[in-house]
């Protein structure tokens, strides 16, 4: 069964559709732009597809958007792989489970816009007990997960899901064309299946850089509450374009921090290392630290004298967030905020 949505409204609103290119869609504005399409192939029949459809990101804008769907399954399904697929200017899409209802919520198929009213897309609070699915942090660059043998996340009945899409048009990243994120969600059979994916999101709140400073450096902790040791299977990091340096490390309450397994130095295309295999023991869990620099003459928030300090929006806050992939899941996913 597949996710499936016929409608020509549906180009129009940029509603989920599971359609690899929605007819009608092309050209509908007249505009001259001329998109490279992301696209994915049909994942099969335990599977599903979902798409943003195209949009326009106007020049010197970020725009940040939660879609609501819902799986379209009436009986429990697992997933051993996860293609997110984003047109180039992407700064970031993220997919979560809902949990706690704040400020933000949608039926399956509305979308929450970041410049509605009260702007709740962007308050990270909001989902702060939002179990991560899967990301991409990487631009426009398709991030393909099999995960390991044995390893699949598990999808309740009708569970509702939030899709964040983030693209920037600005000076930190340009959107070339008009903006689009397809993801596709591979189904396997439960008998495959013996171990079930747990998740790690993480953020560090506390931080600020000032114009001039450089080596800057934040330091976060984020214990995986677990009856045994877990595998670390595949982990990435994620910062504005000041940061320089992004790194994980292993943690336990006995001996604190330990070894790296995860370094980055490229702010808006991350890697997603996907084969770390690393175990962490019983209570343990992960270091992540960014080290940041601003130049002189940069100016974040001028209220704060100009610094950068936490916060979605690229141009002018930052970030220092930590998503890991590990197994056995265990009781819950685990957010650290």
């Amino acid at each position: 069964m597949r996710f499936v949505r016929h409608s020509s409204s549906l180009c129009k609103m940029a509603v989920l559709s599971a359609a690899l290119a929605l007819p009608g869609c092309g050209g509908e504005d007249g505009g001259e732009k001329k998109d490279v399409e992301v696209s994915l192939p049909d994942p099969g029949p335990l599977g599903w597809q979902w798409t943003t459809g195209r949009f326009e990101v106007p020049q010197g804008e970020e725009i940040q958007d939660c879609y609501f769907f819902e799986v379209p399954f009436d009986e429990p399904v697992f997933v051993n792989r996860v293609t997110l697929a984003m047109n180039e200017g992407s700064h970031h899409m993220n997919v979560f489970r809902l949990r706690t209802i704040a400020g933000l919520d949608g039926a399956p198929g509305e979308i929450v816009h970041g410049t509605d009213a009260g702007g709740e897309c962007w308050k990270s609070t909001n989902w702060k007990d939002w179990p991560l699915v899967m990301n991409n942090q990487s631009g426009h660059q398709t991030e393909d997960w099999a995960m390991p043998e044995g390893v699949a996340l598990q999808f309740q009945p009708r569970e509702k899901l939030m899709l964040q899409t983030h693209y920037v048009n600005a000076t930190t990243q340009k959107t070339p064309a008009r903006a689009k994120v397809v993801a596709n969600f591979y189904g396997v059979e439960k008998t495959s299946v013996q171990n079930e994916l747990g998740t790690l999101f993480a953020t560090n709140q506390n931080i600020q850089v000032c114009p001039g400073e450089t080596g800057k450096t934040f330091e976060s902790t984020c214990k995986i509450a677990q009856d045994g040791p877990v595998t670390v299977a595949a982990a990435n990091g994620h910062f504005h374009s000041r940061g320089d340096r992004f790194t994980m490390s292993q943690w336990d309450e006995v001996s604190g921090k330990g070894a790296d397994f995860y370094e980055s130095t490229d702010w808006d295309r991350p890697p997603f290392d996907k084969n770390i295999g690393l175990e962490l023991p019983q209570n343990g869990g992960v270091t992540w630290t960014c080290e940041f620099s601003a130049k002189a003459d940069e100016c974040g928030d001028p209220n704060n004298d100009c610094c950068f300090t936490f916060g979605g929006k690229v141009e002018f806050q930052e970030h220092c967030n930590a998503f890991v992939y590990y197994y056995p899941k265990g009781t819950s996913d685990k957010n650290c905020f």
